[in-house]
């Protein structure tokens, strides 16, 4: 394995162009999971790591205070725990709490959860309307979530959370759902936001299906909002699926979609309506 230290965001992207095959790298947590031995690098591996650039790491207000900074570098955990974070984004604290075990959330890193496009931290920065400041576009921010769309994710260098001064965060959810057995892995990670009371956003990922925004489902939630019930039920499944989640059995994703969102919603029929 040979370790090519950067200098720089900018050096990182230089050294990794000058050995084709080179891998970023920080906690490592996620690149592990590519690995057929999970303690042992590949022969041959080329790794960039990016734990000691000054520029991947902190959490701070910027933009007078209009903006939460935090380093792509910055371990999972320190982001949980930290103050700005709980204050300003509980929403990314709350889905940290339920990402791994405590010593994963230790070595792995935001920007690395990030990369990894279905990471616990994704849908919930989609729905902060997060923006990524990366090291190809110095000065930049471009959205999170057509960054994630992109066939190979540049360097990111820090995430960026616009927030509102004076204003309370606004009201949020995060699941993560599984089947209904014992250390089921989960099959989906969602969120929702509401603004001025209606729901605004909404985004999941889910294994091997990268985070995205779900703007057909909220699209069909704004055309039919007297739906409620298998009615609803039924929109919202198609307009889910037509936001890429899968229908098939048993990963139905588009389905256990449109059941969370029409739960947090109240559009789900009443044992009383369902008898009726």
């Amino acid at each position: 394995m040979q370790l090519l230290w950067p200098e720089s965001a900018a050096h990182a992207l230089a050294l990794r162009a000058a050995h084709p095959g080179a891998r970023f790298v920080a906690g490592g947590t996620a690149l592990q999971q590519e690995w057929g031995d999970r303690h042992r690098a590949p022969a041959g591996c080329s790794l960039v790591p990016l734990h000691r650039l000054s520029a991947l790491q902190g959490i701070e207000l910027v933009d007078g205070a209009t903006s939460l900074r935090i380093g792509a570098a910055m371990a999972l955990e320190t982001v949980r725990t930290h103050a700005l974070v709980r204050e300003h984004a509980p929403l990314l604290a709350q889905a940290l709490a339920q990402l791994g075990a405590l010593g994963v959330r230790h070595l792995g890193t935001l920007g690395g959860n990030v990369g990894w496009r279905w990471g616990d931290s994704t849908p919930a920065l989609l729905v902060l309307d997060a923006q990524a400041e990366c090291a190809h576009a110095p000065g930049q921010r471009l959205p999170l979530a057509a960054l994630l769309a992109e066939a190979e994710l540049p360097l990111i260098v820090a995430l960026h959370i616009p927030l509102q001064p004076g204003h309370p965060p606004a009201q949020t959810v995060f699941e993560k759902a599984a089947a209904r057995a014992a250390f089921a892995p989960a099959r989906l990670r969602f969120t929702l936001r509401w603004s001025a009371g209606q729901l605004s956003h909404a985004a999941c990922a889910a294994p091997d299906l990268p985070a995205r925004l779900l703007v057909n489902a909220l699209a069909w939630l704004q055309a039919h909002p007297g739906r409620r019930g298998p009615a609803a039920l039924a929109g919202l499944r198609q307009a889910c699926a037509d936001d890429g989640l899968p229908t098939q059995q048993p990963e139905d994703l588009a389905h256990l979609a449109a059941r969370l969102i029409a739960g947090h919603c109240g559009l789900l029929a009443s044992a009383i309506e369902e008898v009726q």
